[in-house]
């Protein structure tokens, strides 16, 4: 999703879901900086995250 090896995620939610999408917000360290990415998550009919994209990612002040 955003992640690259050394960052650190912080925190990470699920701001909102249904039966085929989920929206999601991560922060994470990297790179010594701060991140909020938006993404949303593609469900399969199984309820499944099967593909991830990114919405919106910017450096927290």
């Amino acid at each position: 999703m955003f992640s690259t090896p050394g960052d650190e995620l912080i925190q990470i939610e699920d701001v909102l879901e249904n039966d085929e999408y989920v929206l999601i917000k991560a922060i994470y360290i990297a790179e010594n900086q701060s991140y909020t990415e938006i993404s949303v998550g593609i469900k399969d009919p199984n309820g499944d995250i099967v593909k991830i994209v990114c919405v919106d990612k910017y450096k927290n002040q």
